[in-house]
């Protein structure tokens, strides 16, 4: 590697803490639909209670940011470039179009409604940005066998909107070129998805590995959360093993049948549980 001057050094040190530093901002507390196409009900149910994320890897906060910037540069291709009427923002809340279900508990935000004007109707509009081998992945099999996350997050925003299909496309990095499909809704896939996160609800949470090294679990946020078993939180009802989501966006105790606000002298830490 060609050396690097040391004042060089210290600005790149710099920008890396400056992410480190804005990463500690607390967890979400809901089930969301780029998470709900995890086949781990335990992933589901931390997200739902808040459990902490890993510390995120500044070079993949840059990914992230990046595919925000390339989101918006979509959006104008397809209002400009394609006239496409495209509604970024709810006209009731200015806000991106949301939808929530037992008072937040679970939520789905959508990158755009979509109009084709051609009778067809609207569409949920997903945009993503991909490398050069997920993008031919993409090309040659369709986004339900090449990114069946993509799929299932799309799946239930379209159960949420009240939408029956969904305009996904694609934007690759290496070359910047565009590939789409339209996806229609698929009963069958939300029926399964319903199920894992009623499960979550509930408060059930089983793993689907067996050991904390399992592939499956080193890209997942709550990996530490879902196999430390001293995880250092202040008590609260959300992470009690006692406790399940009500529909008042609320938690109800198991132990009294009753909603909750503080917690008791029962309260005993969630922890997911091992995989059968």
């Amino acid at each position: 590697m060609y050396p690097t001057d040391p004042k060089v050094s210290k600005v790149l040190e710099a920008i890396d803490t400056g992410y480190l530093q804005e990463d500690r901002g607390e967890a979400r507390q809901y089930i969301g639909a780029s998470m709900a196409g995890t086949d781990c009900v335990a992933q589901l149910a931390l997200s739902l209670r808040g459990f902490p994320d890993v510390s995120i890897d500044p070079q993949l906060q840059r990914i992230f940011f990046a595919g925000h910037k390339i989101e918006d540069w979509v959006v104008y291709d397809l209002r400009k470039r394609a006239d496409l009427r495209v509604w970024e923002k709810d006209d009731m809340t200015g806000r991106q179009h949301r939808r929530e279900w037992l008072n937040g508990h679970v939520v789905c935000n959508a990158d755009g409604i979509v109009d084709f004007e051609d009778g067809t109707g609207q569409a949920i509009l997903e945009v993503k940005s991909m490398n050069d081998n997920n993008f031919g992945n993409f090309k040659r099999n369709g986004v339900k066998s090449s990114h069946r996350k993509y799929y299932r997050q799309m799946t239930m925003m379209m159960a949420m909107f009240g939408i029956e299909q969904a305009f996904f496309i694609a934007y690759n990095k290496n070359n910047s070129e565009y590939h789409a499909q339209l996806v229609a809704f698929d009963q069958e896939e939300w029926d399964e998805m319903y199920v894992k996160i009623q499960a979550a609800l509930d408060g059930q949470a089983g793993r689907i590995a067996s050991v904390p090294n399992d592939w499956r679990c080193k890209s997942c946020f709550k990996r530490e959360s879902c196999w430390s078993q001293e995880a250092n939180l202040t008590p609260a009802c959300h992470f009690c093993r006692h406790s399940f989501a009500n529909q008042n966006g609320g938690w109800t105790c198991k132990l009294t049948n009753k909603e909750v606000v503080d917690p008791c002298d029962k309260y005993e830490q969630f922890q997911p549980e091992p995989k059968v």
